[in-house]
């Protein structure tokens, strides 16, 4: 059985599936470089700005206008490309999967948690994704993980156990437990999601679906800003719109279109290694940005998590594996 690799995410959008593409789509190899780079970046980032956000608008709202910034724009976007079209019946399963469990979910729980988590730590914790997928193909699908992949687990389970226990969060903080808790919950989430993004015969294009998978998430998103923040005022500054900008343009509809484009171009396991970049912007921005203090035990457990990501997520595929691997598109 072949087993895709997934790249790392913030929750914006959906990674790019396995399909077939024509050469001539693919970007030239610097040019995939640099958007893999600028992806990453801004991903990484994109904690340290929620964080910053979240003090100009409630969480819900701020979901809300994040992905109806980020829709208008996919919209926009394909509109011009005269490529906005309704979704093919044999694609509505991932939409619905990738909307409401990874798009909308990871909204939610990151703009919960992040009121008392540090941006650093949320980023870590999140970008645990392939630990968890690898968890799930053993215990679920009966798929065995490669050494690396055990070593990954190992390593990555180790550190969150140490970014977890009550030296370094006070268990008498229900917010910032119940916050990491969440963080950790979303990660396994996404797991579940990339399993099915990887197994679902898609029809269209991801970009092509992008808008109605961001509309399946807008739906929730909304529902819960009109049940528990009816009412509650946004601080409209020039600093809300910069970060309505930054969190629905850059980190939800330009982030998506590029990690799909460098991954069709450089193949899985070069945008693999190029996203683990992503949880390190976070936690040194956390750092550098937010004045996040870091100990030695939150840096071991960041040192043992990041080693961890890295061994799961980059792991050879066997030679049958490859041959059978297709490459992603966008």
């Amino acid at each position: 059985m072949s087993r895709r690799r997934c790249a790392a995410y913030d929750g914006g959008v959906t990674p790019a599936p396995a399909t077939r593409t024509p050469a001539s789509a693919v970007h030239a190899r610097p040019v995939a470089l640099g958007l893999l780079l600028v992806v990453a970046a801004v991903w990484g980032f994109h904690w340290v700005v929620v964080k910053q956000g979240l003090a100009y608008m409630p969480p819900f709202t701020y979901g809300t206008l994040r992905l109806l910034t980020g829709l208008v724009t996919v919209v926009a976007i394909l509109a011009v490309q005269r490529r906005l079209r309704m979704p093919p019946r044999a694609d509505l399963p991932i939409i619905g999967s990738v909307g409401v469990g990874q798009v909308a979910a990871g909204v939610v729980i990151m703009n919960l948690a992040l009121q008392a988590v540090p941006a650093g730590r949320s980023s870590v914790l999140v970008y645990s994704t392939p630990l968890w997928t690898a968890l799930l193909l053993w215990l679920v699908f009966r798929t065995p993980p490669r050494r690396a992949e055990l070593v990954g687990l190992v390593l990555g389970i180790t550190g969150i156990a140490a970014l977890v226990n009550p030296s370094v969060i006070d268990w008498a903080m229900p917010a910032e437990l119940v916050g990491t808790l969440g963080l950790l919950a979303q990660a396994i989430l996404w797991g579940v999601v990339a399993i099915h993004i990887r197994r679902h015969r898609w029809t269209a294009s991801p970009l092509d679906l992008q808008p109605w998978i961001l509309l399946t998430a807008l739906v929730p998103v909304v529902i819960l800003t009109l049940l528990l923040e009816s009412g509650q005022a946004v601080r409209w500054e020039p600093a809300t719109v910069l970060i309505l900008a930054y969190s629905g343009v850059l980190a939800t509809a330009f982030a998506n279109w590029a990690n799909q484009s460098a991954t069709r171009s450089l193949g899985p396991m070069a945008a693999s290694l190029g996203f683990l970049l992503a949880p390190v912007v976070g936690l040194v921005a956390g750092a550098v940005v937010l004045h996040e203090s870091l100990g030695p035990i939150d840096i071991a457990g960041f040192v043992l998590v990041l080693g961890g990501i890295a061994a799961a997520s980059l792991t050879a595929p066997s030679p049958a594996d490859a041959e059978r691997e297709p490459r992603p598109v966008a």
